[in-house]
């Protein structure tokens, strides 16, 4: 099975076993979440959009790691201000493994 999920305002396109990268949930290593906004299901047969035909599957995944994206660096300048600012940025992620695709 095949299945499109949302979170975080992304969407990803999963099966059963993948390894994603989804931004930081409060949830610990270790433990068990779901996924509710299911967007699409395909099997070997059907393939459904409509969301009342999607309201029952549940997608179960493990918090695998929590992981940091690289260091962004943000430049601001402004010309003939004697103005210039600096900052970094590093995005927070929670590896996590898709277990189940189910109604």
């Amino acid at each position: 099975m095949e299945a499109v999920i949302k979170t975080g305002g992304k969407q990803y396109f999963v099966k059963e076993g993948d390894k994603i990268q989804i931004e930081k949930t409060g949830y610990e290593v270790g433990s068990e979440i779901g996924f509710d906004e299911v967007l699409y299901i395909a099997d070997e047969k059907n393939v459904l959009v409509d969301a009342s035909q999607l309201k029952p599957f549940k997608i179960k995944a493990k918090v695998v790691s929590d992981d940091k994206g690289k260091k962004l660096k943000v430049f601001k300048f402004r010309r003939r201000k004697n103005s210039k600012t600096l900052n970094g940025h590093r995005q927070h992620y929670q590896t996590v493994e898709i277990l189940s695709i189910s109604k």
